[in-house]
């Protein structure tokens, strides 16, 4: 096929133009440093005045990252370290002017801004890290790391605090040993350094990472020499308690409000320097951001992705299976129903980390409760993943869904998967392979229940590509998974029928860096995405050629130019009258502007027009944003689609709207506001929700939500208040 051939032709050409990044050696400029301990008391508050800070050595020469790699940093960043019995000390002296650009006070929002970080691997293996993260005015972010994915859902105890001066800011942090979890006889860790530096749009680290790669890439950090390693602090176990009280109202249903107060707690027991044990008992996410609605012009599901804390920490080991969305495991299919409605959790326990140097584990098993809708379920899953080399592992998996009548389990209403990976990559991660397996075992349905799919990439410097083939059978289930295609609607049946496909993909980018000028970098690119039903043949061919422009000063243009074949096999219900079954090609064009984001005033602009169908489609989504610094964010945002199509099948003008306002009090109050209008889904929501942080990791929180429907009159639907307190207490 062509696409296939495109593909193969781009990887033979950037094979012959593999090179050294230019005439800088990444690995003859790994940087290492050594640590020593102090015994004098250091008071966490920014000011860099201990004798400890006074008389140990400045680490300093950062690179530039981004745009640029191997060159020297233009501003200053001085970095200091020290360690006691329990805490590894950081100090950072980062020199710049005092116009800083702050976009958030509230913890865990690591993004655009003036901001500090450091990254940490105890193991040294390249597997798996941490990182501590801070902006200018003292917002903290942790994360735990992995080879493909940040997961900034973890939370854990440690300290931070920063200062500003007029040609400089400082930041000093005290990271608990157990908060780290490492074997006391390795004597070197992975680290490196990382800087935000927004007045020069520019990103800065300690020991060098490619520009192809993100900053913090796990595979490029230095080395953290150690002459007396630091000692296992021992037991490192947190009980986190909750009670919540609710009171909910549906009017159209019932005058009444129902009151409640429930209680339940979760357990984060430290098993082994790298094992660790999540326990859950009637947990409680009443707290979580609501989601953010969407317009859906496709004939398939929307992925969602998940917010739950306890879903987020080390999902990276259940969820980085399949390709792109066709992933075995989607957690929102635990505790959730369809449309996003809660189902009861009654409790449940994670088992995740590290046995050895080389192998890393994942398992659970969570109980849900029964309702009006399904029975009571249990979800577990078993995955392990076994490193080769620096970069490359072998992964397996098994996940069950077992539905309950009471205590006994339904023999036939199961829903099971099994299946393995093998990822290669060359040590300096620019290659990359994998090819996967999936089975899926369902009452009932035998052959074509298969996933199978393999992946070749290349990321080079100018020349980036992938090339991926996937085949799902239209017996292949994923009951604790997500997948959009398998399930297609047919409205002359009003009946779901499944067909299996087999999907080809493929991207060739090209990246120009100019030296100097108001230009970043130039970003082209050409994709290629095929779909073959099996039965039908060819169902959706889509192609996209796009040119971005990065500047300097943070602004960016995008154009994209769209082509998308569809075979229409069903009717397609997008308004009242079905499309009619029939071969459509639709071309189409989009602009976006993105304005500099470091001003207090911010805006993006994007609007398509072109074929829909058998008729036309015009977009324009703008989103507008406003920022007091530090305290306050305000954004609108609106979305219009109109689409015209020939009679009888009618026009459509949607609109979704959304507005929030975001009001921090400090680093540890915060007031968020967010409201949706969506004439799709003919909704009208209110999130608004109140966040005390009243000591270290525990929290108070006030959530209202409103709910209104607005078919034909304006009225409300649902409402909820709740209070909920948690307290962390570490034993």
């Amino acid at each position: 096929m062509r696409v296939l051939m495109i593909g193969v032709l781009v990887l033979l050409y950037c094979g012959k133009t593999v090179h050294a990044q230019e005439s800088f050696d990444f690995a003859a400029n790994k940087k290492s440093l050594t640590i020593k301990s102090t015994i004098e008391p250091i008071t966490i508050d920014g000011d860099l005045i201990e004798e400890t800070w006074l008389r140990s050595i400045k680490h300093s020469d950062f690179y530039q990252q981004s745009p640029l790699d191997g060159v020297l940093a233009e501003k200053i960043t001085e970095v200091q370290l020290a360690y006691d019995d329990n805490n590894l000390y950081i100090a950072a002296t980062l020199y710049d002017d005092d116009d800083y650009v702050i976009n958030t006070l509230k913890r865990d929002n690591f993004g655009q801004g003036d901001q500090f970080a450091v990254v940490i691997d105890p193991q040294n293996q390249k597997a798996n890290g941490f990182a501590f993260g801070v902006n200018v005015a003292g917002a903290p972010t942790e994360a735990l790391m992995s080879p493909d994915d940040v997961d900034d859902g973890w939370d854990n105890k440690w300290k931070v605090k920063t200062k500003t001066y007029p040609d400089r800011w400082t930041v000093e942090m005290a990271i608990p040993f157990k908060t780290l979890r490492f074997k006391s006889d390795n004597t070197v860790w992975g680290i490196n350094f990382y800087r935000e530096e927004p007045s020069i749009n520019q990103q800065h680290v300690w020991s060098p990472v490619p520009r192809q790669f993100d900053g913090i890439d796990i595979g490029y950090f230095g080395e953290l020499r150690w002459t007396e390693p630091p000692q296992s602090s021992g037991k490192n176990i947190a009980v986190i308690p909750y009670v919540s009280a609710r009171i909910d109202n549906e009017p159209l249903n019932s005058p009444s409000q129902d009151f409640d107060i429930t209680a339940g707690l979760d357990a984060k027991i430290a098993l082994t320097t790298g094992l660790n044990l999540d326990l859950t008992v009637n947990p409680d996410f009443s707290q979580v951001d609501v989601d953010r609605q969407v317009t859906n012009l496709t004939r398939f599901n929307i992925f969602f992705p998940e917010r739950r804390q306890f879903f987020l920490e080390n999902a990276d080991i259940f969820n980085g299976f399949g390709q792109f969305a066709n992933s075995p495991f989607y957690s929102r299919r635990i505790g959730l129903d369809p449309s996003g409605n809660t189902v009861p959790i009654l409790f449940g326990g994670r088992l995740t980390g590290n046995i050895n140097q080389k192998m890393r584990i994942g398992a659970f098993s969570i109980q849900t409760a029964d309702n009006e809708i399904t029975n009571a379920q249990n979800y577990s899953a078993l995955s392990g993943q076994h490193a080769i080399g620096k970069r490359s592992n072998v992964k397996a998996f098994f996940l069950s869904r077992q539905a309950f009548d009471g205590t006994e389990s339904i023999r036939n209403d199961y829903g099971r998967n099994a299946g393995g990976e093998i990822n290669l990559s060359t040590d300096d991660g620019v290659w990359q392979g994998q090819l996967g397996y999936v089975h899926s075992f369902k009452d009932g349905f035998s052959g074509k229940n298969k996933h199978l799919y393999g992946r070749v990439s290349y990321t080079g410097q100018q020349f980036r590509t992938f090339l991926f083939i996937q085949n799902l059978g239209e017996n292949y289930y994923a009951d604790m998974g997500f997948n959009a295609r398998l399930n297609n609607f047919n409205p002359a049946t009003n009946s779901i029928e499944r067909i299996g496909y087999t999907q080809i993909g493929n991207m060739l980018d090209y990246y120009i860096y100019p030296e100097g000028g108001a230009v970043n970098f130039h970003w082209s690119g050409l994709e290629n995405f095929v779909v073959i039903n099996e039965g039908t043949g060819l169902n959706d061919w889509y192609t996209r050629l796009r040119h971005f422009i990065f500047f300097r000063n943070t602004s960016q243009l995008r154009f994209r130019l769209n082509n998308n074949f569809v075979d229409l096999i069903f009717p397609f219900a997008l308004t009242e009258t079905p499309l009619p079954v029939d071969e459509y090609n639709m071309t189409e064009f989009n602009i976006q502007y993105v304005s500099d984001q470091r001003k207090l005033f911010n805006f993006e602009l994007f609007s398509v027009y072109g074929q829909f169908y058998n008729g036309t489609k015009f977009t324009n989504i703008l989103d507008v944003n406003y920022r007091i610094q530090p305290w306050a964010r305000f954004s609108v945002g609106i979305e219009q689609n109109n689409i015209s199509l020939p009679d009888p099948y009618g026009s459509l003008n949607l609109t979704l709207a959304n507005t929030s306002a975001e009001i921090n009090f400090s680093t540890s109050l915060f007031w968020t506001t967010f409201l949706q209008y969506n004439t799709q889904s003919k909704d009208f929501n209110v999130n608004s929700r109140i966040q005390w942080r009243y000591s270290p990791m525990s929290d108070l929180f006030l959530v209202y939500t409103d709910n209104y429907i607005v078919d034909g009159k304006f009225g409300p639907k649902n409402r909820s208040l709740v209070l909920k307190v948690n307290y962390w207490l570490g034993i």
